[in-house]
């Protein structure tokens, strides 16, 4: 696998694009990082964000502020350059986030049954992001699958990986199923309107 490198051209693309999601979710990336590489990973991470003059401090990064997604996309490119990430390493890190995040405490509190955390997606959304939409425009619990299409978000291909393993741990959760499978069958980055995952559970 090539070295995969964060360059300055990308932070400078990257940072154009608005859009604002709250800290909770950097914070579950830093998490990983700091699970997977330790505290030298973690100093490795705050360094390249100093030397690429990406406007955030990591140890001011609270749960309920928001921060320009931007950022957020170039912690996920950075974790991925620290530790050499493959692609199902970066899935791993969008399952890690969602493990990680408030909303596993809610699924998993109040056993919500997969027909009620499809039809709350677009909610849930929303209350980390002020951009964009999720939409689950077509579902059916008995036959086991759902679509999960996220509008207006464009950023990074790599991103597309991220969210199928986030959007993978929810249904996972939430289904209670032991084998789930997710497949993404339309993308932003391919010339698509959106992003479009299919995925089934047994």
């Amino acid at each position: 696998m090539e070295k995969f490198y964060v360059t300055e051209e990308d932070v400078a693309q990257i940072l154009k694009i608005p859009g604002n999601v709250k800290g909770t979710i950097i914070l579950t990336n830093l998490e990983y990082i700091r699970k997977k590489g330790g505290e030298e990973a973690l100093k490795k991470l705050k360094e390249r964000i100093k030397e690429l003059e990406i406007p955030i401090n990591l140890e001011s990064v609270k749960h309920a502020s928001m921060y320009p997604e931007a950022i957020s996309v170039l912690i996920v490119l950075l974790i991925k350059e620290i530790l050499n990430l493959d692609e199902k390493g970066i899935f791993e890190m969008g399952q890690a986030a969602m493990k990680l995040s408030p909303i596993t405490k809610i699924l998993t509190k109040f056993f919500l049954s997969i027909d009620v955390v499809l039809k709350r997606a677009p909610e849930y959304w929303k209350e980390y992001f002020d951009f964009g939409e999720l939409e689950v425009p077509d579902y059916d619990t008995e036959k086991r699958y759902a679509i999960v299409r996220l509008k207006g978000y464009k950023f990074h291909p790599l991103l597309c990986i991220y969210h199928a393993g986030y959007f993978y741990q929810i249904g996972k959760i939430a289904s209670g199923a032991k084998k789930i499978t997710i497949e993404e069958r339309k993308c932003v980055f391919r010339g698509d309107p959106f992003d479009e995952f299919y995925f089934t559970w047994e």
